[in-house]
């Protein structure tokens, strides 16, 4: 799934050994033992974690698959105590539906770092930065009971 949304260039390519190596930071969504979608969550040396190549099944699509594999990883997050998670996207409206806030890719130099200097698109970058901070949403709680 990784390689065929790459191919689109929906995501970046990611080597095989790649692949092998972070098994173990993808979750997946799946329908009567089908995957349907999937995402990894990558955890910078700061902190700092990103979710990347998600994608979920063209039939599958629209249909929350994409949703609770965010969920997923959102909330294995903050159980590692992250406290912040970013998402470069083309589809920022989906994620901004799940809490996100746009941010600068200027402020992620973690990811600038390690991703963009061999994306095809490094020139051209579309992609839309979004952060999900999870002290943000304890401090709206906390208002709300107040």
């Amino acid at each position: 799934m990784v390689v065929y949304w790459a191919g689109l260039g929906e995501n970046l390519p990611r080597e095989r050994n790649e692949l092998v190596r972070d098994i173990g930071s993808f979750a997946v969504a799946e329908h009567h033992g089908q995957v349907t979608g999937c995402a990894s969550l990558y955890v910078y040396d700061s902190g700092l974690a990103e979710i990347r190549s998600l994608g979920v099944e063209a039939g599958w699509q629209g249909q929350g698959h994409g949703k609770a594999i965010v969920l997923d990883l959102l909330k294995k997050a903050n159980n590692m105590a992250i406290k912040k998670v970013f998402v470069l996207t083309r589809v920022p409206e989906f994620f901004m539906r799940q809490g996100f806030m746009p941010t600068s890719k200027s402020l992620l130099p973690e990811k600038v770092m390690k991703d963009c200097e061999r994306c095809p698109r490094l020139h051209a970058c579309d992609e839309v930065a979004l952060e999900y901070t999870f002290d943000r949403d304890l401090l709206i709680a906390r208002a709300n009971v107040a």
